[in-house]
């Protein structure tokens, strides 16, 4: 056995003393057998010998021979780079910046992709190292130089996909805006990651480590940490996003994550699944966000004109948006409800969690609009506010699908309540043009007391003209229905009242005409429409 020892000692000396590498000429086979050789001799030593001072002697000389195919095999992966003069038809420089480092990527329409990622014939010479590390018992070295040559290439691919491993760091104290710049890149980097770069880490990762699955998958586990560190973008960017604004971003975000569910990577299925919770829950507090905002808008402002108030049009039009992603958020909904199932989700009928938590948020909009509607103080332009939003409300669910999404019941609750204010206001200001007309009707009907009412009427009618023909109706339809409203309201007692001093057979008496006052009333309605 010493002799044998000395024998390899001298053969393997030639080859660790050579500052060269191995692989770059024929000496490479011969190595290896010599470690093969080496190997096999210790493995029969530790069956049959006692002699520790020599097995320990031979196993100094293996650790020699493992330190050097380290190196060896650290070289040949770090053979894995991007050549920039020769990338032209996949990667282009971006314009707007320096030559250096910045690139961006041509958009990928196919996924069923596998990147070579070593050149041929490297992964099978640097298979023949790792099973010769592994099996002198330096499994945990080789993978984890393995890792350390594959991470600079792994770091680098995700550089050249617009984002960086370490996103959320580099944003702590940037602005939503900022980071919706940075999750827009985030989703196609994240689909690029998981249909390629993935499957094409752990598909050189087989090749390397093949016949060692332990090992395989530790070192795609350790090598891919910059995938993971990236994914963490989601978890900061949930954090973030918890004004309403963000709703669409994160919304893009876990829809990012759903399309790679698919094809995720074993390793990385927790991961995917605990950050498409994490982004299902900021949605819900979103929404939670999006009702506290309207109750905290102040009751202390409306429109001067009785129009359309910022806070209806901003609600609305954020629930429109929001149905463009409705499957998703029914979804994240029904997963908060504690249905875990998404296949029981029907995408052509509402889930009834979503529709309350819609139907909520325009209830707590129309109680804050009838809060502000208290500070006008008058009551027929408080009936004009009401009418003017609840109208808009009406107009915004029934152009999308927040028609189809709350039900039918509830749909009919917002005209019902437009219907109340419409009567209110016809009862605040024309039920009193009628009074006027209608007044002391027992007390007689000489001409002196009906040209008195006919001339108190007008004066009435002249002075909501003045006051109401400053205020604005915003929908034209609602402006003439309202008109043919009143005409039908006042003008068949206005007509009565002429009839009667017509029936008193004063001479010379004079009166305004019916249609001279209907053409008053719908003069009125078109300044009130602006039409």
């Amino acid at each position: 056995m010493e002799d044998t020892l000395q024998t390899l000692d001298d053969l393997i000396s030639q080859f660790l003393s050579l500052d060269r590498p191995l692989w770059s000429s024929s000496d490479a086979d011969a190595f290896l057998e010599a470690v093969d050789e080496l190997t096999s001799t210790i493995h029969g030593l530790e069956n049959t010998s006692e002699d520790h001072v020599l097995l320990e002697s031979f196993d100094l000389l293996l650790k020699s021979c493992s330190m050097r195919l380290k190196d060896e095999f650290q070289r040949l992966i770090a053979t894995s780079r991007f050549d920039d003069n020769h990338g032209d038809h996949n990667i282009k420089k971006s314009q707007d910046e320096d030559d250096s480092h910045t690139f961006v990527a041509f958009p990928i329409r196919d996924f069923d992709i596998i990147v070579d990622a070593l050149p041929a014939g490297v992964a099978t010479q640097a298979n023949r190292i790792a099973r010769r590390m592994i099996a002198a018992g330096f499994g945990d070295i080789c993978v984890e130089t393995y890792a350390s040559a594959r991470r600079n290439f792994i770091d680098e691919s995700i550089a050249r996909l617009g984002v960086h491993a370490h996103m959320a760091e580099r944003l702590k104290s940037a602005s939503w805006e900022e980071l919706e710049t940075q999750i827009m890149r985030w989703i196609p980097a994240i689909r690029v990651v998981f249909h390629i770069s993935i499957p094409s880490e752990r598909h050189l990762c087989n090749c390397i480590f093949g016949g060692f699955t332990s090992y395989s998958d530790l070192a795609f586990a350790t090598a891919c940490m910059p995938f993971l560190q990236l994914l963490s973008f989601a978890n900061f960017a949930a954090a973030a996003g918890q004004n309403p604004e963000s709703l669409f971003r994160i919304v893009d975000m876990y829809d990012a994550l759903t399309d790679i569910l698919p094809v995720v990577d074993e390793a990385f299925h927790h991961e995917i699944t605990a950050l498409r919770e994490c982004l299902g829950l900021s949605i819900k507090g979103i929404f939670v966000a999006l009702e506290k905002l309207i109750r905290r808008d102040s009751s202390e402002s409306a429109p001067a004109d009785g129009g359309v108030h910022p806070i209806t049009r901003y609600v609305m039009n954020y629930l429109m948006a929001a149905c463009a992603s409705r499957h998703t958020l029914e979804e994240v909904m029904n997963l908060e409800f504690g249905c875990a199932e998404t296949s029981l989700i029907n995408p052509d009928r509402p889930t009834s969690s979503l529709a309350a938590r819609f139907a909520w948020i325009v209830d707590v909009l129309i109680e804050n609009l009838e809060s502000k509607s208290r500070i006008y103080g008058h009551v027929p332009l408080v009936c004009v506010f009401l009418i003017n939003n609840g109208t808009y409300i009406i107009k915004k669910v029934n152009a999308c699908e927040l028609k189809v999404l709350l039900s039918e019941d509830w749909t009919r609750v917002i005209p019902a309540k437009v219907h109340q204010w419409v009567s209110e206001y016809r009862r605040a200001t024309w039920g009193r043009a009628i009074m006027i007309l209608e007044r002391d009707r027992r007390s007689g009907s000489s001409s002196s007391i009906v040209v008195e009412k006919l001339n108190h009427f007008h004066n009435f009618v002249k002075a909501i003209c003045q006051v109401q023909s400053r205020w604005v109706l915003v929908e034209k339809q609602q402006a003439m229905d309202l008109s043919t409203m009143v005409e039908d309201l006042v003008i068949p007692v206005y007509r009565d009242a002429t009839e009667m001093l017509k029936a008193t057979e004063t001479v010379g008496a004079s009166y305004v005409r019916p249609e001279d006052v209907k053409l008053q009333i719908q003069q009125l309605f078109k300044a009130m429409a602006k039409f």
